[in-house]
């Protein structure tokens, strides 16, 4: 995977609320892959340094990891890997925290003729179909859907519309965008 440095976080944080973001999301990409947790003293420099709701994702895999990156200033959390490896910790999240904090991650890829849940960054595949697996993640409790198509992240070509469309279509709750 070819990842590249966006600069200091915090400091980018804080110029996206200067110039108007209304939300920032902070995902630890590769927490999961490299078996750590998400560094909570950064996300406790970039909750101070904004004034916008902030979600954070990568690593997380408890009720005490949530409340954790909670008390160092996060309003939301995202999961993947941990959401499909145990579901039932999306119910377990909803419970403690309310559905408006859990945000459930959906990386995709379009393998064989059909969109596939892939974990640990996208890197491994599942057996998952991606509608099923968005209409379950709502049926858990999951307050949003952050859908991104591993197919076009960062290929600069736009989002994977007709995939939005589609699990947008099939979800009673927010699904954003992301991948474009």
């Amino acid at each position: 995977m070819d990842l590249r440095d966006a600069g200091d976080p915090v400091e980018l944080g804080a110029l996206y609320a200067a110039q108007g973001a209304d939300e920032l999301v902070f995902l630890d990409i590769t927490a999961t892959v490299d078996e750590r947790k998400t560094l909570l003293d950064l996300v406790r420099r970039v909750a101070r340094a904004g004034n916008i709701p902030f979600t954070v994702g990568g690593g997380i895999s408890s009720v005490a990891d949530v409340s954790a990156l909670l008390n160092a200033g996060a309003d939301k959390v995202s999961i993947n890997s941990a959401a499909v490896r145990r579901p039932g910790l999306i119910d377990e999240l909803a419970l403690e925290f309310g559905s408006q904090c859990v945000v459930v991650a959906v990386d995709t890829r379009y393998v064989a003729g059909q969109h596939i849940v892939h974990t640990h960054g996208g890197r491994r595949a599942t057996e998952l179909g991606t509608l099923a697996w968005g209409r379950e993640v709502e049926q858990r409790g999951a307050g949003e859907i952050l859908l991104t198509s591993m197919d076009t992240d960062g290929t600069k070509a736009g989002f994977a519309l007709e995939l939005t469309a589609a699990v947008s279509g099939g979800a009673n709750i927010p699904v954003i965008a992301s991948g474009g």
